[in-house]
C-alpha cells in the first residue's frame, strides 16, 4: 500500500516545462514560483516571489547580453533555487515582451545549471482566472547557488561565423524583418544571417499567449523545418528576446537535444559590415 500512495504522488507531480494555472495550484507547495515584474504588477500568485529582466541582463554599450556569472549567481540564490528547485516562472502579460522577459531567464536557468524550469502557460491571466491572487509576495530563504556553465547552450558572433551553411539557425523576428522590407529598430543593415530560417515566435502561441498544441509545434519543426531533435540547432533574434521563446519551445517543450542560442543577435550581427546577410528571400537549410 505504501508502494502505491509512493508511486500515485509521483505520478501526480510529474514536471513539465509548461505547467496549466490547475497544476500550479495543486503544487504550489513544491515549486519555486517565480514571478518576472511587469511595471503595473500589483496580483501575485501565493507564494511567489519576483525577479526583474535587469537582475539577468545587461547594456555593453553596444546590445544586451547575459550578466556575469557571479551575478546569476547572486540573483538564483536570492530567489531560493538551488540545482535541485523545481522552478515555475511566470508573467503578467502586459505585452508580449513580458512573456519573452520569462523565457530569457528559463534560458539564462539552464544555461547556468539549472534544469528544472517551467513556464506557466498563459501567464498571470490564465491563473487569475480560476484562482485567488493574493497582493504580496514572499521572501524566499536564500541558497549557496554555484553556476554550472552550460557553453553549448550559447553561442558567439565567431561560432556563428564559423558554422554558416553547417547547422540550422532560425530566426525569431517578425517576417517582414527577416526579409529586410522592414528595418528592425537598433539594426543598421536589413535582412537575416545568410542562411538562416525564419519562424516568427510568436507563431507558437495563441492570442492569450498559451503554448499552441504540441503535436502541431513537433509536426512544424520537424516535416516542416526538417530539423533533427538529435542535431544541433542555433536560435537568434534582435536581441535575445525573441528567440529566447524558440529556445523555450525546442529544448524544453519538443525535447530538441542541442539548441545554442546566440544572445547578442542582431543587434550585434546587423551592426557589423563583416557579416554575411541576405534580405528580400526565404530560405531552407539543408546539409
Amino acid at each position: 500500500m505504501k508502494i502505491l500512495i509512493a508511486l500515485f504522488m509521483s505520478v501526480s507531480f510529474m514536471f513539465a516545462d509548461i505547467v496549466s494555472a490547475k497544476w500550479l495550484n495543486e503544487n504550489l507547495d513544491k515549486v519555486r514560483v517565480v514571478e518576472v515584474l511587469a511595471p503595473d504588477s500589483s496580483l501575485h500568485i501565493p507564494n511567489a516571489t519576483q525577479t526583474t529582466i535587469e537582475a539577468w541582463r545587461y547594456d555593453n554599450g553596444t546590445y544586451l547580453q547575459v550578466r556575469k556569472v557571479d551575478e546569476i549567481e547572486k540573483e538564483i540564490s536570492r530567489l531560493g533555487i538551488d540545482k535541485d528547485t523545481k522552478v515555475v516562472l511566470y508573467a503578467p502579460i502586459n505585452e508580449p515582451k513580458d512573456l519573452l522577459k520569462a523565457t530569457y531567464i528559463y534560458w539564462a536557468l539552464n544555461y547556468h545549471g539549472v534544469m528544472n524550469v517551467a513556464l506557466l502557460d498563459g501567464g498571470l491571466d490564465a491563473y487569475k482566472k480560476d484562482f485567488k491572487t493574493v497582493d504580496m509576495l514572499i521572501n524566499a530563504k536564500p541558497t549557496n547557488f554555484k553556476a554550472t556553465i552550460d557553453s553549448s547552450k550559447v553561442a558567439d558572433i565567431e561560432y556563428v561565423k564559423a558554422n554558416l551553411g553547417k547547422l540550422p539557425m532560425v530566426d525569431a523576428r517578425p517576417a517582414d524583418m527577416y526579409l529586410g522590407v522592414t528595418p528592425t529598430p537598433t539594426v543598421k543593415r536589413n535582412g537575416h544571417i545568410s542562411g538562416g530560417m525564419s519562424y516568427p515566435w510568436i507563431y507558437s502561441v495563441d492570442n492569450s499567449f498559451k503554448l499552441k498544441d504540441k503535436a502541431l509545434l513537433d509536426d512544424v519543426f520537424k516535416n516542416g523545418y526538417k530539423l533533427d531533435k538529435n542535431k544541433e540547432v542555433l536560435v537568434y533574434c534582435t536581441g535575445g528576446l525573441e528567440t529566447s521563446f524558440n529556445y523555450f519551445v525546442l529544448s524544453g517543450v519538443l525535447g530538441y537535444k542541442n539548441v545554442r542560442l546566440y544572445d547578442a543577435s542582431m543587434k550585434e550581427w546587423g551592426n557589423r559590415e563583416d557579416t554575411p546577410m541576405t534580405q528580400y528571400k526565404f530560405e531552407n537549410f539543408s546539409n
